[in-house]
């Protein structure tokens, strides 16, 4: 995990998120991801401590890959990375919640669910928070449109952009 950080006038840090990448920051700051198309985009808050993280995870499993330095690129590994290092930080597990982005079907020429990368990327994401007992609070999956999202670590919510219809906050 490289760092990312884009210094701004008002000292508000804004940490880039590249694919196959995750990030982990404090308040006051912001974590954004582009181009999440099949990709997941996954953000874990904890509210009282203000801090959160984004992952831009390609694919859904670990296990399956042959290999395996870039616990980032796979979105079962990338959630259980970050929740430890959100830990480490003083978050709570009980307080954390998740918002899923992305996973779009972006190849419809692609018929077979085996293929389908998006789908297959949302329900590890789903099974895995099931598991752990955490709650997944909102999702914006889906469609045949990427995605841009950003983090604002001050209260959680997360700004979704798109070329299709706009931006909304979630």
């Amino acid at each position: 995990m490289e760092d990312k950080t884009i210094e701004t006038a008002s000292a508000i840090k804004i940490i880039e998120v590249e694919m196959a990448d995750m990030q982990v920051c404090e308040s006051p700051g912001r974590l954004i991801t582009r181009g999440l198309g099949s990709c997941l985009g996954i953000t874990i808050y904890d509210n009282i401590r203000k801090a959160g993280c984004i992952i831009h995870a390609m694919l859904p499993d670990i296990s399956r890959a042959k290999i395996r330095t870039n616990p980032g690129r796979f979105v079962n590994s990338s959630i259980t990375h970050m929740i430890e290092k959100l830990e480490k930080l003083g978050c709570q597990r009980s307080r954390m919640v998740a918002k899923l982005f992305g996973g779009a079907h972006m190849f419809s020429f692609i018929t077979e669910s085996t293929i389908n990368v998006g789908q297959n990327n949302i329900d590890m994401a789903e099974s895995l928070f099931k598991e752990l007992g955490m709650k997944v609070i909102a999702r914006e999956v889906g469609g045949t449109f990427g995605r841009t999202i950003e983090l604002n670590l001050e209260n959680g919510k997360v700004l979704v952009k798109t070329a299709s219809w706009g931006q909304k906050e979630v």
